[in-house]
């Protein structure tokens, strides 16, 4: 294999390595800092009741609401919330009706691919945890196969990312300034000829 081969595959392995870290570096921000700075969660989705858009192993990550958000939310908005209160179990469905009464305003919901607004009745403020604000596709399988050890997994790929980040550094002050198999070519002047 030549030397010239051998820098190109090392460049381009390099390369992809770099690509491959700052994708898991953007998956773990879009899955964990970004709910977590906006008060909301990222979450598994385990049904297919609101297909085709949001699939089963889909992740989706919603923003936390507060007061001045639940006054902002409407109809075809994707919420997550609570459907019975003594249920930990999320749902998240889209908003397909709002109910007006003197307690205030509650929201009536339905999957996507069911034929009938859900069961449980008009959702009430404090029963919403949060507003769908991105999905990421398929990777929910992942994380539920990791399970409980996701924490394990982050930190490992935290840990990857600053190594892979000072190998970099360190391997560009290691690497030759030329080729000592191949020297730059020397200009022979005229004074240096045979007298």
């Amino acid at each position: 294999m030549s030397k010239n081969t051998s820098t190109w595959q090392g460049t381009l392995g390099s390369g992809l390595l770099t690509v491959v870290m700052l994708l898991a570096a953007g998956l773990v921000a879009a899955l964990v800092v970004v709910p977590k700075a906006l008060g909301g969660a990222s979450l598994t989705v385990l049904s297919g009741s609101m297909e085709p858009g949001i699939m089963p192993g889909d992740v989706v990550v919603t923003r936390g609401v507060d007061d001045s958000s639940m006054s902002a939310l409407k109809v075809g908005d994707v919420i997550t919330f609570l459907p019975y209160p003594d249920d930990p179990t999320l749902v998240t469905h889209r908003i397909v009706g709002l109910a007006v009464s003197a307690q205030g305003t509650s929201y009536v919901t339905q999957g996507d691919n069911n034929n009938a607004v859900d069961p449980w009745g008009p959702v009430q403020a404090n029963q919403i945890r949060g507003q769908l604000m991105y999905r990421v596709p398929k990777v929910g399988w992942v994380r539920e196969w990791v399970g409980d050890s996701s924490r394990w997994v982050i930190v490992c790929l935290a840990a990857a990312l600053i190594g892979f980040g000072g190998w970099s550094v360190v391997a560009s002050f290691r690497r030759p300034k030329s080729d000592p198999d191949n020297p730059p070519a020397r200009r022979v002047l005229a004074s240096e000829g045979p007298a």
